[in-house]
């Protein structure tokens, strides 16, 4: 009977150990195939380093002096004196405004001024000889005071009149339109014979595109950041790119900010300036101010696909060291290429997602694939 038992209690035991095996190898596959439900990611680890920076300001375009003709008397246009689009210096002669009427107007005033200069002369030879006899007691005070009244009022005349005189010779002059500043004149707007009326007509525009202007808005908390430039601080560089991606030759400067801030849109103006030798910038133009500078080598940046914006708020996905997802918020800088410079929120060594962001929430537990660095987007892209 014992060696039956025996038999018996040897089968129900390996039995039961084949069982908890199996369960044992289960559970193993079971825990397998959890891993491999895990959503698996692409990350990068933040590392710092120095960038070159190019940020991008719409502008536009503002000559440096920009004049519009208009004439100072009224008259028909009898001669224009240079050509549209040609260079003129300050002082020279443009256009000529019939001057008939103001010559005319000139003798007549002069001629006045003429009686004026006489009376008094002979006013104040009566005083003086009116004056003579009173020391002698040949003629009353009186009579003396009535002459020097007289000298005085022929004095005041002929202030009078060579105010009149230098009126009329300066509607003379100004029927002669010239030139108040140097420049390039554009196209006329009347021609000859067209009726100008004092301070109405517009005849021309000159424009003086040397140096240019670029006038860009920044936002206010910038402010600070840009005085420093204007100071010399840092080594930033100033270009004018156009619409179709090219750049202007010439390197600007600040040459000022203005002081006051827009309400509306909480930002301040500030102005460029460019030497325009070449004159290929024209006063009015839309153009792009690019702003270049280097970064300090301690610098981070992470792949710009690897932000999460919603609203004002943007934030990534970090990574622990048991590869739990964690949302963190940082404030973002300017883009260099491919990449997003961080001002503040994320520390040298983090890891953060940068590619299966639609894949996985805060607390999810991940995979990573790779070594840890997505391709084509390795730690230092955009770098110096």
């Amino acid at each position: 009977m014992y060696p039956v038992n025996y038999k018996r209690t040897f089968y129900v035991a390996g039995m039961m150990l084949c069982v908890a095996c199996g369960n044992s190898k289960k559970q193993q596959q079971q825990a397998a195939m959890m891993g491999k439900m895990k959503p698996t990611v692409v990350a990068v680890e933040v590392t710092p380093a120095s960038y070159t920076v190019a940020e991008k300001f719409p502008a536009t375009l503002v000559a440096h002096d920009v004049v519009s003709l208009r004439p100072d008397v009224t008259g028909y246009l009898e001669a224009i004196r240079v050509p549209d689009g040609s260079s003129v210096t300050k002082g020279q002669s443009l256009y000529d405004i019939d001057r008939s009427r103001y010559s005319a107007a000139y003798g007549q005033v002069a001629a006045s001024q003429e009686q004026a200069e006489a009376d008094l002369a002979q006013k104040t030879r009566d005083y003086e000889r009116y004056k003579s006899l009173l020391e002698h007691d040949a003629i009353s005070k009186q009579t003396v005071d009535q002459a020097n009244t007289a000298m005085l009022t022929a004095k005041a005349n002929l202030t009078a009149a060579k105010a009149a005189v230098a009126k009329a010779g300066t509607d003379v002059s100004h029927a002669v339109v010239k030139a108040p500043v140097s420049g390039k004149i554009g196209i006329a707007q009347i021609k000859v014979g067209d009726i100008v009326n004092a301070g109405q007509t517009l005849i021309n525009t000159i424009v003086n595109e040397h140096p240019m202007f670029a006038d860009m808005d920044i936002p206010q908390a910038r402010l600070p950041e840009f005085q420093r430039m204007q100071k010399g601080q840092g080594d930033h560089k100033f270009y004018i790119q156009f619409g179709d991606g090219t750049r202007y030759g010439e390197e600007g400067k600040i040459q000022a900010i203005n002081n006051i801030v827009d309400p509306q849109t909480g930002t301040v103006r500030v102005r460029l300036v460019f030497q325009n030798s070449d004159g290929m910038l024209k006063s009015g133009m839309s153009i792009v101010a690019v702003m270049q500078y280097g970064t300090p080598d301690t610098q981070l940046a992470i792949p710009a696909k690897a932000i999460i914006q919603n609203l004002s708020e943007t934030s990534v996905y970090t990574l622990s060291k048991d590869n739990v997802v964690t949302a963190r918020d940082i404030i973002p800088g300017p883009v260099t290429d491919t990449m997003l410079l961080v001002t503040n929120g994320l520390n040298a060594g983090d890891r953060i997602v940068v590619e299966g962001l639609q894949r996985v929430k805060p607390g999810d537990t991940v995979n990573i694939a790779g070594p840890g660095t997505a391709p084509g987007a390795a730690p230092g892209a955009g770098k110096h």
